[in-house]
């Protein structure tokens, strides 16, 4: 699926969300876990990447681009933006919010790259644990999405208006939560969060 335009974003996102003040608390909370699943439950005792890893550190949240910030979200503050030692590797956190009346949301995107395990025998390379922690995250009734070097699956959140996807690259794992679009369009939700995802491919 290719990445849509900014102008697109907007006119599919910044449309009421009257639902936003009943369920903006519980779908921000449930974003903020959703991200963590599948990343700081995996295991490995390597915490230096190995010579062969694509990724020797996990990106920085300038990954994600402003722009498309924006186009989801309006004036977003950037809450959270930490980088930090994983098991086995390193994450990324990064969080947008904002409130308005009668509409507001949360993005939340995390990066994880997974080093690999020389100890293992055999050797677990970090695109092997990575893909591990894809099939964690995601549901089975996940959609497959096809990505710029990579498997994607997306899948909506167990609180409505919530849209969440997990994306394998080589060995960094993407994660994105998106929460508090109106429950009546959640098939253009998620491809919003695919074309975010697809842009973030680009810039890996």
């Amino acid at each position: 699926m290719r990445a849509i335009g900014t102008k697109d974003w907007g006119r599919a996102l910044h449309s009421p969300r009257a639902r936003w003040g009943a369920i903006g608390g519980a779908a921000a909370a449930v974003a903020a876990v959703a991200v963590g699943i599948g990343l700081w439950a995996a295991s490995g005792t390597p915490d230096e990447p190995y010579p062969d890893d694509t990724y020797a550190a996990a990106p920085g949240c300038d990954l994600v681009p402003g722009e498309e910030v924006e186009d989801l979200l309006g004036e977003a503050v950037n809450d959270t933006d930490t980088t930090g030692p994983l098991h086995g590797g390193e994450h990324t956190s990064c969080a947008w919010t904002t409130h308005g009346a009668g509409e507001g949301g949360t993005l939340r995107v995390g990066l994880s790259a997974r080093f690999t395990d020389p100890s293992a025998d055999p050797l677990v390379t970090g695109d092997e644990r990575t893909a591990e922690s894809l099939g964690a995250a995601a549901p089975a009734n996940g959609a497959k999405v096809d990505l710029p070097g990579g498997e994607a699956r997306v899948w909506s959140g167990q609180v409505p208006g919530t849209v969440e996807l997990a994306y394998h690259v080589d060995n960094l794992l993407v994660r994105i939560s998106y929460a508090g679009y109106s429950d009546d369009s959640p098939s253009e939700a998620e491809e919003e969060v695919v074309g975010l995802a697809a842009r973030l491919g680009e810039g890996l």
